[in-house]
């Protein structure tokens, strides 16, 4: 033992005596006479000028280091004449003694005035590509007959200590100028300073600089600060209160400017290959995110895990901060609070979103999403998402005068562009080749959602996309008493898009819902159905309206047409007909019907239809016709068959149109109809009342002739018979006359001859 400690103590001795001897040989020789030596040295090995303006103060024992002022390094051929880089002054000395135990300690690092000059030509080459030299070996194994060569990197002895009073690099900048790209960015006045560093022991850091950009109109002010910790024997790393903030300005950033905020505390044990971030906080436009992540496996497959969540933040405020002009809503209180949250699963071959929240003002939207497979260009994508209530009309622009008043005029162009737009034979651009792709299954549900003051609940709707062919299958509504199931599918996988629709909609009533979409009193009430398989193909307007087949029947029971009386309507025009007055319709306005059905079939864009039923107490509606989609034209007849009469509903008045059948046609283009609906069927209906009760005036006109000739004639022949029966009559009298007149005669010569024969 005694022998031991001799010998380290001559050790010591040797090492103290050779390093003062060194130390007078390095204070005594002046190291600026060897700035030429140096300079060539740099020349040689790098092809680059060295040029140091500054002095050279070495030093060695006990610390051995360096103090150097103004020096700089040229730039490669053809980068300019500025420096590649350059130094206002460095000094860097290391402690001798602790060397032996492989101890490193570092008086504070000095580096002030750094410069470095980045550049890339437009051929792609760089001014450090000559300085580049790489640090790894090769090796060759084998791999059964096979020789693998890999690459390993350089290794050296490990640090069992480390301690540096500081760092200190003040007003540094780094200018980055890109030919190949056109871009351009510049670091300036980059200050970076810590406390002291020890290993496996924490330290401050502060750093703060500034970026432009002229090619980004972009300028910020950077400033941070963490206290760090390296274990390089336990291969932790970690960084506590880490914080950033950047102010930053430019025509790229939302409104011009951008503040933003970070925070996080960042343990990274590579040891166990994994690396956690907590606290982690992001600030900026009024949202503050916080949360966790964490990522594992990192030498094989990482992993990355967290939670994000928001604070809660005006949507309204946040537009205005991005230069944005906030959407006109009929509700102005909406769009004031949102917030969400969530949990991420990632991998390099997937990714996921789960326990989704958001919440907008009185509506929350929950649900996941993820990726499957993060191979190919669009990756499979899977969701479930649900809404409990949410109120669209309070989101979408007013209606009425106040809002066209605030929309803005149309332009040119915007007239152009709509006209364009409207051109039924403009082809429909469909990305077919992106929606071919596509591999999506997905239900979207929704509690209660209203919209254009319809109100519908439990909506389910799946969405399925799967080689070009892409579907909302099997949707689900309650809406109005009544339940809608449907599926609309379009599939672009052949070379002509096509669509269809199949839709069953029972037990609605349909008094409210059209009240409710119309904001006026419905034209219609009772309950009903609606059934509809309808197809079609097509790459413009046109050609889908022309392409349309299939079928459709609707029916409804016990309701009304709402707005119109047709019994009054047929009595209005009977009167205006016959020169009379009819006094206004008095209580509601309907014509009540037991029953109401229609059914078409659809060919090739043409809907015919000849089954209309309607029955009420007073008539009965039928019709046949087409309506020409292509064409846009309607050739229809409603024919109206007067069957009784009904208090209120038509009344005595049409007892003399009872049995009367009325044909009133339908006939125009779309726009003749939707300008003068009404006026349509009142016309037809008129004209066909004037030809009836003409018919029915000029029947009774003719049976009245014929009354008044069979009478003339029956008073003829009894005139005749009179006539005939008043001869007889004389004749009969005359005969008794004459008879009186003979007997009296006789009498006479009977009593001249008695007279005569008794003289």
């Amino acid at each position: 033992m005694k022998l031991l400690k001799w010998l380290l103590g001559t050790i010591v001795a040797l090492v103290v005596v050779v390093g003062i001897a060194i130390a007078i040989i390095v204070n005594t020789v002046n190291w600026n006479d060897y700035r030429d030596t140096i300079q060539n040295q740099v020349k040689e090995q790098t092809g680059r000028d060295l040029v140091i303006a500054g002095d050279l103060s070495p030093s060695f024992f006990p610390w051995a280091g360096l103090s150097i002022g103004d020096i700089s390094v040229a730039n490669a051929d053809g980068f300019g004449e500025s420096p590649f880089a350059a130094i206002g002054g460095a000094d860097v000395k290391v402690e001798i003694l602790p060397l032996i135990k492989r101890e490193i300690n570092v008086r504070t690092v000095q580096l002030t005035g750094l410069n470095i000059d980045l550049q890339r030509s437009a051929d792609g080459t760089t001014n450090w590509d000559d300085l580049i030299k790489s640090t790894t070996t090769t090796t060759t194994e084998e791999n059964g007959d096979a020789e693998v060569t890999k690459e390993v990197e350089g290794s050296g002895p490990t640090i069992a200590a480390l301690a540096v009073g500081g760092i200190e690099i003040l007003d540094a900048n780094v200018n980055w100028n890109d030919a190949m790209t056109g871009m351009d960015a510049a670091l300036s006045n980059f200050n970076l300073t810590t406390g002291a560093i020890e290993l496996a022991k924490p330290f401050d850091l502060n750093v703060d600089f500034s970026v432009a950009s002229n090619s980004m109109d972009l300028a910020a002010d950077i400033k941070g600060s963490g206290e760090l910790m390296m274990d390089l024997d336990g291969q932790i790393y970690t960084v506590n209160g880490f914080s950033l903030s950047t102010d930053a300005k430019g025509g790229g950033l939302p409104n011009g400017e951008l503040l933003l905020t970070m925070g996080a505390d960042v343990k990274a044990q590579l040891a166990d290959q994994k690396i956690d971030v907590s606290a982690l906080n992001l600030s900026a436009l009024g949202i503050e995110l916080n949360g966790t992540i964490n990522v594992a496996n990192l030498d094989t497959e990482p992993t990355v895990t967290g939670n994000i969540g928001s604070n809660e933040f005006s949507p309204r405020e946040m537009f205005e901060k991005l230069g944005i002009e906030a959407p006109v809503t009929a509700d102005e209180t909406v769009l004031n609070k949102a917030s969400l949250s969530l949990a991420l699963a990632a991998t390099p071959a997937s990714a996921a979103l789960n326990e989704l929240t958001i919440a907008l003002d009185d509506t929350t939207f929950t649900g996941k999403a993820s990726l499957p497979s993060l191979a190919g260009s669009i990756p499979p994508v899977r969701f479930d998402f649900n809404v409990d209530a949410i109120d669209l009309d309070r989101y979408l622009p007013p209606t009425g005068a106040e809002s066209e008043a605030e929309a803005p005029a149309a332009t040119e162009d915007a007239t152009a562009t709509t006209t364009e737009a409207s051109d039924p034979d403009a082809p429909i651009e469909l990305p077919t080749e992106m929606m071919r792709q596509l591999d999506i299954d997905g239900t979207f549900s929704v509690g209660s959602v209203k919209i254009s003051n319809l109100t519908t609940q439990n909506i389910v709707v799946p969405l399925l996309a799967k080689g070009g062919k892409i579907a909302l299958q099997d949707m689900k509504a309650s809406l109005y008493e009544g339940q809608f199931d449907g599926t609309v599918g379009l599939d672009v996988s052949g070379d002509t898009p096509s669509y269809g629709v199949n839709m069953a909609l029972a037990g609605i009533q349909a008094d409210p819902l059209l009240a409710d979409l119309t904001q006026k009193d419905s034209f219609l009430s009772g309950g009903g159905e609606v059934n509809a398989d309808i197809k079609t193909a097509g790459n413009t307007v046109n050609a889908i309206k022309a392409g349309l087949n299939g079928t459709f029947n609707t029916a409804f029971t016990d309701g009304s047409i709402n707005g119109i009386n047709i019994g009054y309507q047929i009595r209005r025009a009977k009167a205006a007909l016959t020169g009379k007055s009819l006094a206004e319709e008095e209580g509601e306005v309907k014509t009540d019907f037991s029953s109401l059905s229609v059914s078409g079939l659809f060919t090739n864009g043409v809907m015919t239809s000849d089954d209309l039923d309607m029955r009420s107490p007073l008539l009965r509606l039928g019709g046949a016709g087409q309506v020409d989609l292509p064409q846009e034209n309607v050739d229809y007849t409603l024919t109206t068959l007067i069957t009784g009469t009904a208090e209120g509903q038509g009344g005595d008045d049409l007892n003399s149109l009872k049995g009367v059948k009325l044909d009133v046609p339908i006939r125009g283009t779309f726009t003749e109809l939707s300008e003068n609906f009404a006026g349509v069927i009142l016309t037809g209906m008129k004209d066909n009342i004037t030809g009836n009760l003409k018919n029915q005036a000029k029947a009774l006109a003719d049976e009245k002739a014929a009354a008044l000739k069979a009478e003339a004639a029956a008073k003829a022949e009894e005139a005749k018979a009179a006539a005939a029966a008043a001869a007889e009559a004389k004749k009969e009298e005359l005969k008794l006359k004459a008879n009186e007149v003979k007997d009296e005669a006789v009498d006479k010569a009977k009593d001249a001859l008695k007279g005569l024969f008794n003289k």
